[in-house]
């Protein structure tokens, strides 16, 4: 077996999913790609077991190293919570008015953060879901799969994350509906 054959074909098969799932858990692409590698050297690490297996079995290994990873990061992330909520009590300084001119790009990135700000709210199995199927370019056959739930409650996963995110751009969009 060509280790390092076999290795680069298990990463290209699985690397846009397993970066999606982790970016949808943790809300940040830094942090998910950090995740992605430890994942990607448990592959390297395990590889000729990998090898004899089938490919089904194969993403459900690697999904479940990577749910397993997952759990250890929020864990960890737990145990720093009281500097979050410490900081969270900041005061923080009021919103600088903008003039009526504003940039294109100035609306476009306050946008982009109102949408950014909704996915984080969003339940984290919703989360996952729309950020494994956006980020991974999955289908719901193959979220289904990776998740571990029916295609249908995907699907239901997706619309109901969608319409929280369509709700989020219109109170940006109009203020006085909310």
């Amino acid at each position: 077996m060509d280790r390092e054959a076999e290795f680069r074909r298990l990463y290209e098969a699985h690397r846009a999913a397993v970066h999606a799932y982790f970016t949808g858990r943790t809300g940040d692409p830094q942090s998910a790609a950090d995740l992605m590698q430890d994942v990607f050297l448990r592959v390297w690490q395990h590889l000729e077991k990998l090898a004899d297996m089938p490919e089904d079995r194969q993403r459900a290994w690697i999904f479940t190293v990577a749910r397993n990873l997952s759990v250890d990061a929020r864990r960890h992330q737990h145990t720093q919570a009281g500097t979050e909520q410490a900081l969270a009590r900041e005061p923080t300084r009021p919103p600088q008015s903008v003039s009526t001119a504003a940039s294109t790009a100035v609306i476009a990135a306050e946008r982009v953060a109102a949408v950014g700000e909704a996915i984080r709210r969003l339940p984290e199995q919703q989360r996952v879901t729309l950020t494994m199927a956006a980020a991974g370019g999955m289908t719901s056959a193959e979220l289904a799969a990776a998740l571990g739930v029916p295609a249908g409650t995907v699907r239901y996963r997706l619309s109901e994350a969608r319409r929280t995110l369509a709700e989020a751009l219109d109170r940006y969009d109009d203020p006085r509906e909310t």
